[in-house]
């Protein structure tokens, strides 16, 4: 059984799948930042505007818009600070506080007056057990809001998502999170059968609905557990450079960027001085100038291998083997030899071939009917046996040419 002192996470799972190292830095070494992104900022802001909304809701009182937007706004400005970090070029804050000002806006004239079901908690907390035979791990989430459809007589999981990429159905039929709440609700209310999982693309004022069935819980608790093992079994944590890395509030400690970020708060004068610059641009010339060795090598191939062509053609018509020079020597040697045909290029002729090899017992010298296993043995097999497979075999001239010295 596991060690129920750790609590995991969808978040620190994604962390870790995300990068191993960021992983490491989180959870392993504890170690803050105080590094935010605008992204994560204004889906904090919106999320805290839908919280207190809901609050009021399940208090039975309905604000109006302007309380929504006029909370936002001071949200907003009480909790903004210059550290928050804008990763996307072109994009100005004020565009992303009014993109956020617009999703609270378009969702409050979307479900106004929130009655659509009664409202169980906002922002909940949860702690549940994930269960794979006798293996048990604790886990935690955070609901963004629960709701009761007396109606229906079910549960409704809702989650808000600020990201600027709109969910498809079949991210939220394969999405472990919201699942994983589903479990969750199993632990507390066992009498539960169907829970509607419901994500809100806030920018987009879309919502996305999918379920699970007992089946899928049953093997997203295995898959989620074989996760989490692979988790504590990790003894390596490399960094993993993605698209991501730019929101990354480790970037500046991380080895695969510690280097670069540090370079862009130099003066082109210092950046052209710094050692590991130097040694950069050091091993890229080397690198071009093998490039162009590499480019200029095919170019004395292609050449060579028309001489091979003229002295071939040399050999051939003055039937001679040798082709005489000052110091060197070309040898031509052009023989017939027979081989194997592929399957592709005669299939009756490789089946005949194979029928034959495992007639004569000669099948298992050679494994299968492959041409450079066959190569070797045409060479040492006796005549007789060889006229017996000959019509199954391909005749062809093979052609070389090789410098010796004299």
């Amino acid at each position: 059984m596991a060690d129920n002192n750790k609590v995991y996470s969808q978040s620190r799972l994604g962390s870790f799948d995300d990068c191993r190292l960021k992983y490491k830095y989180h959870y392993i070494d504890h170690i803050e930042s105080d590094i935010k992104t605008i992204e994560a900022f204004r889906g904090s802001m919106v999320h805290k505007v839908l919280e207190e909304l809901y609050k009021l809701v399940k208090a039975g009182t309905v604000k109006p818009l302007e309380w929504a937007v006029g909370l936002y706004d001071d949200t907003w400005k009480k909790n903004y600070h210059t550290g928050i970090k804008i990763v996307k070029k072109g994009v100005t804050l004020d565009g992303y506080y009014q993109k956020g000002k617009e999703a609270v806006i378009n969702y409050y004239e979307c479900y106004s007056p929130f009655d659509q079901a009664k409202v169980v908690d906002t922002e909940r907390k949860i702690r549940f057990t994930l269960r794979n035979g006798t293996e048990e791990y604790a886990f935690l989430g955070i609901l963004d809001r629960l709701d009761w459809n007396d109606k229906a007589q079910i549960f409704e999981i809702h989650d808000y998502k600020t990201t600027s990429s709109l969910m498809t159905q079949q991210e939220a039929d394969t999405d472990w999170q919201l699942g994983l709440y589903h479990i969750a609700l199993k632990e507390k209310w066992p009498d539960i059968k169907d829970v509607k999982l419901i994500w809100h693309s806030l920018l987009f004022n879309k919502e996305v609905i999918s379920s699970r069935t007992e089946v899928q819980l049953d093997l997203l608790q295995k898959e989620v557990i074989d996760e989490i093992k692979k988790v504590e079994e990790c003894t390596e944590f490399p960094p993993k450079k993605s698209a991501l890395c730019d929101w990354c509030e480790y970037q500046a400690m991380c080895p695969a960027w510690k280097h670069p970020k540090a370079m862009e708060e130099l003066s082109v004068n210092e950046y052209k001085k710094d050692p590991g610059v130097m040694l950069v641009s050091k091993y890229a010339d080397f690198e071009n100038k093998k490039k162009e060795f590499k480019e200029k090598v095919v170019e004395i191939e292609l050449e060579q291998s028309k001489l091979e062509e003229a002295a071939i053609e040399f050999a051939e018509k003055n039937k001679i083997a040798i082709i005489d020079g000052p110091e060197n020597q070309l040898k031509v040697d052009i023989k017939e030899e027979l081989r194997a045909p592929t399957k592709t290029e005669d299939a009756q002729s490789w089946q005949g071939l194979r029928d034959a090899l495992i007639k004569e017992g000669k099948y298992n010298e050679v494994s299968t009917v492959n041409n450079n296993m066959l190569n070797y043995r045409i060479r040492i097999w006796p005549k007789e046996f060889l006229k017996k497979i000959e019509a199954f075999l391909k005749r062809q001239i093979t052609k070389s040419v090789k410098l010796i010295k004299k």
